[in-house]
């Protein structure tokens, strides 16, 4: 563990050094401004890991140092993104012998990384998209079922409560019959001092029902702290179990650590009953596979709920999400029996950055449909 920490921080500290290298020598800058870039580098990559220590502690300085030192962490992706794209780009030039094409390229690369870091910003801070999705579900007992997905909340110490409740407020004016929490709610341990009870939790309303499911970060904040607090809102907290609601729905959940164990998932398959589809709380999408397969087998729809993958936020994870993992963001089909649906987030984790796809809150209306298959 040692090792790979070591490793770890030495490739991110060899990153804001590559940035401020391939600035200092794209642009042909003289020794007095290279100083200068590479001592804002070296100022960037100090703040963001101070950000990891100090997250969790009760510091004063503590609300302005984490959002510092997380958006440091991704000025370090963006910036590596388009500086690796600019020196792959270069590599042409060596054929071509394009004069001062390495100081025009650096120059683009320099302002497309900004603007990617300014927008990012933007977006993050600014857009909350409330997101309709209708997935016609066959024998669904009533006419329709509106669901609220909230998921990837993060809330830490620097978090503000004001930005948790309006989160909250936009979620009162949807009405659902349901709100489903899917995991990642808390990073750290929030719980002392009633510190908790500022978020708004206890506004939120749903005539069938709130659930919630566990994500890894609730491990890490503290597991027994996360059920008591939900408990204590009367939250029920799936845990590798299943719950047959006022003769709608089977609403199933399993814990995070279970996510890719399929004796899990047959328990809680199994206790489903048949007549009524089975609404699959998974903080992580890797799990739909399993449930396809064991849902297909005991004859169920499966409808999956997810989160956990923030849709990437920015590059190049974004990227790398996109093109090279199986599930990332919207809706995914098996067969005509299952169904799932991945939510970006809520909220985000770290850089307080997101370049595409935005935060968003997820209404899911599942509408009746006596015959045929699930559809979206």
């Amino acid at each position: 563990m040692k090792i790979f920490f070591i490793t770890a921080m030495s490739v991110y500290l060899f990153g804001f050094v590559y940035i401020a290298w391939r600035i200092v020598y794209g642009l042909n800058m003289p020794a007095s401004r290279a100083s200068a870039v590479y001592f804002l580098f070296l100022i960037l990559c100090v703040l963001s890991i101070l950000a990891f220590i100090v997250s969790g502690t009760k510091m004063p300085l503590v609300s302005v140092i984490v959002p510092i030192g997380y958006t440091s962490m991704g000025i370090w992706a963006i910036f590596i993104s388009f500086f690796i794209l600019n020196d792959i780009i270069n590599l042409i030039n060596f054929i071509l012998h394009i004069k001062n094409f390495r100081l025009y390229s650096t120059y683009i690369a320099l302002f497309l990384a900004v603007i990617t870091c300014l927008w990012s910003l933007i977006n993050a801070a600014f857009i909350l998209r409330v997101k309709n999705i209708t997935i016609n579900v066959p024998n669904l007992p009533v006419a329709e079922l509106k669901i609220v997905l909230l998921s990837d909340l993060h809330i830490n110490m620097a978090t503000s409560p004001k930005t948790i409740n309006r989160i909250f407020d936009k979620v009162e004016k949807i009405h659902p019959d349901m709100i489903f929490f899917l995991g990642d709610i808390v990073d750290k341990d929030i719980y002392k001092n009633n510190r908790f009870e500022k978020y708004g939790f206890e506004k939120l309303r749903a005539p069938r029902g709130i659930f919630a499911v566990t994500g890894n970060h609730e491990y890490y904040a503290g597991l027994d702290s996360f059920l008591k607090a939900f408990n204590k809102l009367g939250f029920r907290v799936l845990q590798n179990e299943n719950a047959l609601i006022e003769n709608l729905a089977n609403i199933a959940g399993i814990n995070d650590i279970d996510y890719k164990n399929s004796n899990a998932v047959e328990k809680v398959f199994s206790a489903a009953d048949k007549n009524y589809p089975v609404l699959f709380l998974s903080h992580r999408p890797e799990s739909f596979d399993i449930a396809a397969a064991v849902g297909a087998e005991k004859g169920l729809n499966i409808i999956q709920f997810s989160g956990h993958t923030h849709a990437g936020q920015i590059p190049p994870i974004d990227i790398a999400r996109e093109f090279f993992m199986k599930y990332n963001y919207g809706i995914y089909k098996i067969g005509e029996k299952a169904i799932m649906y991945i939510t970006s987030g809520t909220r985000l984790w770290g850089p307080p950055m997101r370049l595409i796809v935005p935060s968003e809150i997820p209404v899911i209306t599942l509408k009746q449909q006596m015959h045929g298959r699930l559809d979206a």
